[in-house]
């Protein structure tokens, strides 16, 4: 999970300069995305996102499904269901579903369009959650804490002997608590995320021992899918269970959560999710990361994470108050009006002022959010069957919007902005160019012909070095692995990696070209006397 830096940090600056997180992922808007939590890819968007103001209430195209309703308040969710379906065209998301959440249940919902084998989109159809898997982790190791099972304040070494990064004078002093609010100073590591070997949490925890934490325990906020990861290792180790198994029994089974999507042997119940190349989703099979669940690679259908939403209402199953207010309440500033508790972000609903307490997230092909509305009693949840890093603003409006609308406003779209358009086309050009240049280097050396000018070979050579270097370096400067970014910008990918065959093809065919006229040039006669 892009959870995982993600557009999240368009106000959560210090968690995005992942969050890009969500992210990473995460996402949250960020994750996200930690995520796609990525932290990440998502740091193009960040600078270049504008908000203009709209309100979005005609329907959108004949070929989106209708919505389905559990309320007869037809006014609002005529509004809802008109807001949706705009946005879906605005992202071109295939399918999504929503619903807003009281103390009691589902008081609205809807569903609409196909998706990834092209069937309607039901309540009963399974998305992926993303980083909103965190507060669903977070709650549940409060529970287990009021189980006596740990304590928010055990350090993890105590745990797992085998926690250590670095410098493990600072990685012993990372406690329980660290972990969940994000400020144990690990970073966002893609390189131990949306992995889909066999793998368990406490494998990646062994993978920590070289790595350098950004700060002190406690310090400061870092969002990074890591620390769910290590929660992961520490719940399996406190009740000798797998987490998926745990997280089954003491919180998604009885809050009503029973179709929830836990882990790998559940991939077979996924429909295909979507990527977007050129700026059009394109159906993909996502697979799972099997030790993702507790930061990413949860999902359900639009009941099981309604029924999750109104477990974290007051009034609402199986949390008790107190433990509602811990999970909720801010613990650490991420931003202006802005902060992280236990897995859960506290902002202001867009364009009201009203508290909300949310998270996001995506892995490739999905993305969600879930917004909790204090002031009114009720969370409005959203799944999609869509992401991409560059167009996470676009998805994220969905949840807030539909908030803000619930909260009596008018929502704020973000704009899609230049980069996503300027990144393609320049690539492209770039490819383009060295595709025609390639072209003409091999027919000369097919037909012999000794080209005009005759640029010698290192006139050649360092430049293509130099955009060889450029295109490999590209995904780094953003936070992303190499092997990752086909996950979250496929086209980008691509387009990267064409670049730096062709740079590879020019370069020899130069080479070809220069030897072939050295050795077929004629013997030089010595003319002096």
């Amino acid at each position: 999970m892009l959870g995982h830096v993600s557009a999240e940090a368009r106000r959560d600056v210090a968690t995005a300069l992942l969050v890009v997180d969500d992210s990473r992922h995460s996402t949250s808007l960020p994750e996200c995305v930690s995520l796609f939590n990525m932290v990440i890819l998502k740091k193009m968007t960040l600078s270049l996102s504008a908000l203009a103001v709209g309100a979005s209430l005609l329907a959108g195209g004949a070929a989106m499904a209708g919505s389905a309703r559990s309320t007869n308040d037809a006014t609002s969710a005529d509004r809802l269901d008109a807001f949706v379906r705009d946005q879906m065209q605005r992202a071109d998301v295939p399918g999504a579903a929503y619903a807003v959440v009281g103390p009691e249940g589902v008081r609205l919902e809807g569903t609409f369009g196909t998706d990834g084998a092209g069937d309607p989109v039901t309540a009963a159809t399974p998305f992926l959650w993303g980083s909103v898997a965190k507060p669903v982790a977070a709650t549940l190791v409060v529970l287990l804490a009021d189980d006596g099972l740990l304590d928010l304040d055990d350090l993890v070494v105590e745990h797992l002997p085998e926690f250590r990064a670095a410098d493990p004078a600072v990685s012993d002093r990372i406690t329980v608590r660290h972990l969940l609010e994000q400020t144990s100073g690990i970073p966002d590591l893609l390189t131990l995320t949306d992995r889909y070997d066999d793998h368990r949490p406490s494998d990646v925890v062994a993978e920590l021992s070289d790595v350098d934490l950004v700060g002190d325990p406690g310090k400061n906020h870092v969002y990074s899918s890591v620390n769910y990861l290590v929660l992961a290792a520490v719940v399996e180790e406190v009740t000798s269970r797998p987490f998926a198994d745990v997280l089954d029994e003491r919180l998604l089974e009885p809050v009503g959560a029973s179709s929830a999507v836990t882990g790998v042997v559940d991939e077979g119940r996924l429909p295909p999710g979507h990527r977007y190349v050129a700026g059009r989703a394109v159906p993909f099979t996502t697979q799972i990361d099997p030790a993702g669940t507790a930061y990413g690679y949860l999902g359900g259908d639009l009941h099981d994470l309604a029924a999750f939403a109104q477990a974290s209402l007051p009034g609402g199953p199986l949390l008790t108050d107190d433990e509602r207010t811990r999970l909720t309440d801010p613990a650490v500033e991420t931003g202006d009006d802005s902060a992280y508790g236990l897995g859960w972000r506290t902002w202001e609903v867009p364009g009201t002022g009203d508290p909300m307490v949310w998270h996001s997230g995506a892995v490739p092909g999905y993305q969600a959010s879930i917004v909790l509305l204090p002031d009114r009693d009720e969370a409005v949840v959203v799944v999609q069957n869509a992401y991409g890093a560059f167009q996470e603003p676009e998805l994220l409006d969905t949840a807030w919007g539909l908030a803000t609308i619930r909260s009596g406003g008018e929502p704020e779209l973000s704009g899609a902005g230049p980069t996503y358009p300027v990144v393609l086309g320049a690539f492209g050009v770039l490819a383009a160019g060295l595709a025609v240049l390639t072209a003409r280097s091999g027919w000369r050396l097919v037909r012999r012909r000794s080209p005009r000018g005759r640029l010698g070979v290192a006139a050649w050579l360092v430049p293509l070095g130099l955009v060889g270097a450029v295109a490999w370096m590209v995904p780094g400067l953003f936070g992303v692995d190499r092997d990752h970014l086909p996950l979250w910008a496929p086209d980008v990918a691509w387009l990267l990696d064409a670049t730096l065959v062709l740079v590879a093809v020019l370069a020899a065919l130069r080479v070809a070209i220069t030897a072939r006229e050295w050795i077929s040039a004629p013997p030089r006669v010595d003319s002096r006397p």
